[in-house]
């Protein structure tokens, strides 16, 4: 009878069986165990040893047995060992967590029902998809360094089966989003296009929203609506630039602010485009002027992936009669191709004439008006327009919509690429037009915001902060900064002190003696709150950033002007 004292993951038990048996034509491919057997076997041959040397070798090799009292906390035994070694992800503590205590057939049973399935629905990411379960289950996102410690606050006291069954839902769901594969085709598509945008901020809402589709509080139009939305709300941000500091925060919340217009007899998608039309700052929505202006004259040539997406949008839009853009961009079959050429020959300079200066020509040649998509980049090279357009395979010849236009052009200059900039803009519009809500709540929420939402928060009042979701109804910022600061040290004094000590804040801020105006934070730290909002605020960005167990994220405020 086969009887281990340690359970491999994944699906290297086999693999390890196979090395063990001693079979070389049988062994799995692709496994780590594998791959670690023949490098151990290459090392070991190139010694030189001798079978008797090995094992002498072997023999003078030292086992630690440990052996446990009933009372004794194995869990926290195993964290302490495991602190000196190779650290453990976040996913292979919480493993242990919710198995070791179970009796051994249960935990057979578990591992083999629960977490095998849990960690291939995740990709093996088991720790990425944990936090951002914990997201969807506390409206905040932890660090990641942080995931273990919250997950065993969240679980504690839960029946292991139960919870196992909710994380293996969730880790179905998961696969769901990350894979664009729920029931729904049409959310799919949508699905698929997020992930061309790098969008896995997006994760805990997507888990979310799927999961009340699931269960049949929203149906398909409402998901699919919200899902265009939330695509219009990353493209036009990307697009105008905004820093993506503020999403996390704004899609830790957003399902439950879109579910509180639910529960005032809104539809989903109403409501929760009325909570994205309302974001400012950095979590704001670009309004179609802004949008205009940023898509005039925003590189669409030097954007890395996003072209994959960006593309494949304009080329195909919403038909059913598709070109297999993102695959042959990705295979290199298309490329970008610059109608005026990034270099400008003699021959272009002489048809542009006037417009061939070269701060007009920067301006305009990575503009979205004088891009398209070509198979035979390499033959177009810099050749004169009409090359471009009457040869073999030109634009005349192309059955790709983005050069349609553009074969039915005399010549190449710069008001063509504005008229052809102009028709663009039209369908941006179409594909990524302005959310519209007639949500209006009877009660306003309270406006919070994060401290890593690029936020001014100079002239408001506060009325209430948080940490990590424990909040505080506060009067004034400095009621806030006596209560978030001493809380803050309390996470890790020794980084607390070394930022304020380290010379990047002025004296009359910290100091190591008691003031006059001011409150000890904690281990004869003094502050003193005399200073503005915003110097309030870049204080408490400046710390939390050397503290590990912290971000910025989950420090909010509640204001109103």
């Amino acid at each position: 009878m086969e009887k281990l004292k340690l359970k491999l993951i994944k699906d290297d038990q086999e693999a390890f069986k196979r090395v063990v048996e001693g079979d070389a034509d049988k062994l799995v491919e692709g496994s780590n165990v594998t791959e670690n057997y023949r490098y151990l076997l290459g090392r070991v041959g190139a010694t030189g040893l001798t079978a008797e040397e090995l094992r002498d070798a072997i023999k003078a090799l030292t086992v630690i047995d440990i052996r446990l009292e009933a009372d004794d906390d194995a869990q926290l035994i195993f964290e302490s060992l495991n602190s000196t070694g190779l650290a453990l992800s976040e996913g292979d503590k919480i493993c242990n967590y919710v198995l070791m205590d179970l009796p051994e057939a249960e935990q057979e049973e578990c591992y083999t029902k629960y977490w095998n399935p849990i960690e291939a629905n995740c990709g093996y990411d088991v720790s990425g998809f944990v936090r951002d379960w914990l997201t969807c289950a506390t409206g905040r996102t932890p660090a990641i360094a942080r995931v273990y410690p919250e997950f065993r606050g969240h679980a504690a006291n839960r029946v292991a089966g139960d919870l196992l069954a909710e994380l293996l839902r969730y880790s179905e769901l998961y696969r769901q989003a990350e894979g664009a594969s729920c029931p729904s085709a049409r959310a799919n598509a949508v699905l698929r296009r997020l992930g061309l945008l790098d969008a896995g901020v997006t994760t805990p809402f997507l888990m979310s929203a799927l999961a009340s589709f699931e269960g049949g509080e929203i149906g398909e139009s409402e998901l699919v609506e919200a899902l265009l939305a939330v695509e219009t709300y990353l493209f036009r941000r990307w697009v105008c630039r905004v820093p993506t500091n503020a999403l996390n925060k704004v899609f830790e919340t957003l399902h439950r602010e879109a579910e509180r217009g639910v529960a005032d007899g809104q539809g989903y998608a109403n409501a929760l485009k009325y909570s994205l039309l309302r974001r400012e700052g950095a979590g704001v929505l670009p309004r179609d002027d802004e949008f205009r202006r940023c898509f005039e004259w925003r590189d669409f040539y030097h954007i890395d992936r996003k072209r994959l997406y960006l593309y494949d949008r304009l080329e195909n839009g919403d038909s059913v009669e598709r070109v297999n853009v993102v695959g042959m961009l990705e295979d290199g079959t298309l490329t970008v191709e610059h109608i005026m050429p990034q270099t400008l020959s003699p021959q272009w300079r002489h048809e542009l004439g006037e417009e061939a200066d070269d701060e007009v020509h920067a301006a305009y040649v990575n503009t979205i008006g004088n891009l398209t998509l070509t198979g035979y980049n390499s033959q177009y090279s810099n050749n004169p327009f009409a090359d471009k357009r009457d040869r073999e395979s030109g634009f005349r010849d192309s059955g790709l919509r983005l050069s349609r236009a553009v074969a039915l052009c005399d010549r190449w200059g710069i008001r063509e690429i504005e008229e052809r900039r102009e028709r663009l803009w039209s369908r941006f519009l179409k594909l990524w037009p302005m959310p519209e809500s007639t949500y209006a709540p009877a009660e306003a929420a309270r406006e919070s915001h994060a401290l890593d939402g690029g936020f001014e928060f100079t002239g408001l009042k506060v009325s209430a902060c948080s940490l990590r979701g424990e909040r505080a109804a506060v009067g004034t910022w400095v009621e806030a900064m006596r209560w978030l600061l001493p809380r803050v040290y309390a996470e890790d004094p020794r980084a607390f002190r070394a930022a304020v000590t380290g010379g990047r804040f002025p004296s009359r801020y910290f100091s190591t003696e008691p003031l006059g105006y001011g409150f000890e934070i904690g281990g004869g730290i003094w502050y003193n709150p005399g200073c503005s909002t915003s110097e309030k605020m870049e204080t408490l960005r400046r710390i939390v950033d050397r503290v590990d167990t912290l971000e910025q994220g989950d420090i909010s405020f509640e204001v109103r002007g």
